[in-house]
């Protein structure tokens, strides 16, 4: 007689057989899932592989460091400066309008003059790159302000540079911030233009530089003959931009399309 026994039974159940005797039959079991490969080990980088830009990095800390210090150290001459501006037009420094007004005023002209402190050669931070390319590069449009040194009242435009390279480039952003170091000092625009470009033919020995400036002047505008739509153009050509009429041309028609 067959016989049952329905004992669970390590995860399955004792049924009857023909011949009586009981055999376990297994429930359904999951396979064994599979553990995924552990990750490769990451390779090991040696203590010195980086540690020219961590010094670098600690550098350019204590150098901003130092550089405030002096900023603040120079901050209550300014101050006192603006404060006797003010007493000499005839205002009253005490006045609640007025009495923090020497400090903003000296802390705006340190940043208005703050190309006086900076230099080529820590702007373009190793963004020089060899580069088999032998067509001209422009950056147009350059936003630029700066102070007329004659009136210390702003003039500001837009500057167009064009080079052709001799197997290096910079990076474009780079560009701009040359312009950015010499227009953040007291200047006049044609000096303004030049040092532009001979600070990019120092960095690159390209074939031929070109700078272009279109300027407004608060001097003309708010003072003086008080043009209100008068622009000054001044341009810097050296190389072959300036020796190559064609070349010349070729970059005088991309900047105005």
């Amino acid at each position: 007689m067959e016989t049952f026994n329905g004992d669970y039974l390590n995860g399955g159940f004792l049924l009857p057989v023909a011949d009586g005797e009981a055999v376990e039959k297994r429930g359904r079991e999951k396979p064994p899932q599979q553990q995924p490969p552990p990750p490769p080990p990451r390779p090991h980088l040696p203590a010195d592989r980086c540690p020219s830009s961590r010094e670098r990095q600690g550098e350019e800390e204590q150098e901003g460091e130092e550089e405030e210090e002096e900023q603040q150290a120079r901050l209550p001459a300014l101050e006192a400066a603006y404060c006797s501006i003010l007493r000499g037009l005839g205002e009253n420094p005490e006045r609640q309008g007025l009495q923090l007004t020497p400090r903003r005023a000296a802390k705006a002209m340190q940043f208005f003059t703050k190309g006086y402190r900076e230099s080529v050669a820590e702007i373009l931070n190793d963004a020089v790159f060899d580069e088999d390319h032998d067509e001209m590069v422009i950056v147009k449009d350059i936003e630029m302000f700066s102070l007329c040194e004659h009136h210390l009242v702003p003039f500001f435009g837009k500057v167009h540079i064009g080079y052709l390279p001799m197997k290096k480039v910079v990076g474009l952003s780079k560009l701009a911030r040359i312009v950015e170091i010499f227009s953040r000092r007291l200047q006049v625009q044609e000096r303004l233009t030049k040092q532009i470009a001979l600070a990019i033919t120092e960095a690159l020995k390209p074939v031929g530089v070109a700078v272009v400036i279109e300027a407004s002047h608060m001097c003309m505008i708010m003072r003086g003959v008080q043009k209100m739509k008068s622009k000054t153009v001044t341009s810097t050509m050296l190389g072959v931009l300036r020796e190559d009429p064609k070349t010349r041309e070729e970059f005088l028609s991309l900047i105005k399309s």
